[in-house]
């Protein structure tokens, strides 16, 4: 099976776990754009419960490959953290939390460690190229959308290329680094004309206009 998905929360409190949520989420879509997926005999999904009455990492289910993870936690003390640090904590928990499963199911364990020092490396920057270049009708431009996304936004970027170089970087929108956020402008491109094009969603309403390209 394919491991590929993480989810975080709280074991007690609802308002937390949608807290918790919201602020992982720029951790967990970095991670798993990292991860893509992890072929392996036991895990589809791994649901980590953030529990203040464990005193070390716990299973308590596992079906189908969807694992349920006890790690230990300390609500006073994560309170108190800055965005930052939070980042941090959530990037530690699935670290930790991983390594866990890992050394029970002889996971390559470095593979998990390297994404990591990635994420580490990067300082919480995550981009990437949504979908595939569309060219223009006369076929001399290219159109991408780029995702910048940090602790603290997600940008949008409608990005403009001719002969491999950049000729136009325009921002559709900036939003909260949340992916069902910002997700939303994340459209299908459709040229209009060689200077002119629409950015639509999948109903095909309009999302985002661009012209004097």
């Amino acid at each position: 099976m394919r491991f590929n998905n993480i989810d975080i929360c709280s074991e007690y409190d609802h308002e937390l776990t949608d807290m918790i949520r919201i602020e992982s989420s720029h951790i967990i879509d970095m991670y798993l754009r990292l991860l893509k997926y992890y072929e392996n005999a036991h895990c589809k999904k791994l649901n980590i419960s953030c529990n203040e009455k464990a005193v070390h990492p716990c299973i308590s289910s596992r079906r189908n490959g969807y694992i349920r993870l006890h790690m230990p936690f300390c609500p006073n003390r994560f309170s108190s953290l800055s965005p930052s640090q939070k980042s941090l904590f959530y990037l530690d928990l699935i670290n930790s939390s991983i390594l866990y499963l890992g050394m029970q199911w002889d996971w390559n364990l470095s593979y998990f460690t390297g994404i990591h020092r990635s994420i580490l490396a990067s300082n919480f920057k995550n981009q990437w190229i949504h979908g595939k270049p569309s060219p223009s009708p006369d076929r001399h431009k290219q159109a991408c959308l780029k995702i910048v996304q940090t602790i603290d936004e997600a940008v949008v970027f409608l990005i403009i290329t001719q002969d491999r170089k950049v000729t136009k970087k325009i921002t559709v929108t900036t939003a909260e680094p949340v992916f069902w956020i910002y997700r939303q402008y994340l459209g299908q491109i459709r040229w209009i004309d060689s200077s002119r094009l629409k950015i639509t969603g999948k109903a095909g309403e309009i999302l985002f206009e661009a012209c004097g390209l």
